[in-house]
């Protein structure tokens, strides 16, 4: 990604709750399942859901797509890490 603009853009779409396309991601912190927690320009972003499966994952162009049925979509504070501190990293 180049220029500050690109950095900051985050979107997302959902199909009929059954596949997921979301632009602006960093990094994947985790995923199952049932839930799926990405690091976005727009801050921390869950996903819950069952039967979920990551299709795209190209973390350099910052786009991910999900199927499976989409529950919810939630969002934590962007600097979360920060927030933690040294042991809830550790705990992590």
């Amino acid at each position: 990604m180049n220029g500050q603009t690109e950095k900051q853009h985050h979107e997302f779409t959902v199909n009929m709750r059954r596949e997921m396309k979301i632009e602006g991601v960093r990094e994947v912190d985790r995923f199952d399942e049932t839930e799926v927690v990405l690091r976005t320009a727009g801050g921390e972003m869950t996903v819950e859901g069952s039967e979920l499966k990551i299709g795209v994952l190209d973390t350099q162009k910052g786009v991910v797509t999900l199927s499976g049925r989409i529950d919810g979509v939630f969002y934590s504070a962007e600097n979360t890490e920060e927030k933690k501190g040294f042991l809830g990293r550790l705990l992590r």
